[in-house]
């Protein structure tokens, strides 16, 4: 009798574990910095752009191999912008956090927190070197790309004030 509770019992426990084994591993990525990059169109001058860091990407994946989740950090990053027709330039932490959330109907959650970098959607699309200085940004997108929602709490600046 013990022998054929103790057979049930590791078969119950086997079957409950294949499950989790079968689910695809989170993918982990370190992303080295990018290039530094020259903004022409976003402020009245050319802007110079430097990272310090890297991005450390994981990407979750459904049983098929499709991305469903990413989740980036920036750990000791920062961002160096300097306006090239006066050399003015400032540092500004950018350790913020960004997630993304593929919903079942093909929609798209993002959700960015801390400091860092904004696209310009979060300003109505002005033009601007947007940045978020303690917050959360929400956004969300439909299942053909387009914006349906933007939320942000906390403080978002247009850094091309403070350089110019």
């Amino acid at each position: 009798m013990r022998r054929s509770l103790l057979l049930l019992s590791t078969a119950i426990v086997a079957l409950a574990v294949v499950p989790a084994a079968a689910a695809n591993r989170p993918i982990r990525e370190v992303i080295p910095a990018p290039p530094d990059q020259i903004f022409t169109d976003q402020c009245a001058f050319p802007v110079l752009g430097h990272i310090d860091g890297v991005e450390i990407k994981i990407t979750f994946t459904d049983h098929a191999g499709n991305v469903v989740k990413e989740i980036s950090v920036f750990p000791r990053n920062r961002l160096t912008l300097t306006n090239l027709d006066t050399g003015a330039s400032i540092n500004v932490i950018a350790t913020g956090a960004f997630h993304a959330r593929v919903e079942r109907d093909g929609s798209v959650s993002i959700g960015i927190n801390g400091h860092g970098p904004l696209p310009n959607e979060v300003a109505g699309g002005a033009p601007g070197l947007w940045y978020l200085d303690g917050g959360r940004v929400h956004a969300t997108f439909d299942a053909e790309g387009n914006l349906t929602s933007i939320d942000s709490t906390g403080h978002v600046i247009n850094l091309c004030d403070q350089l110019g």
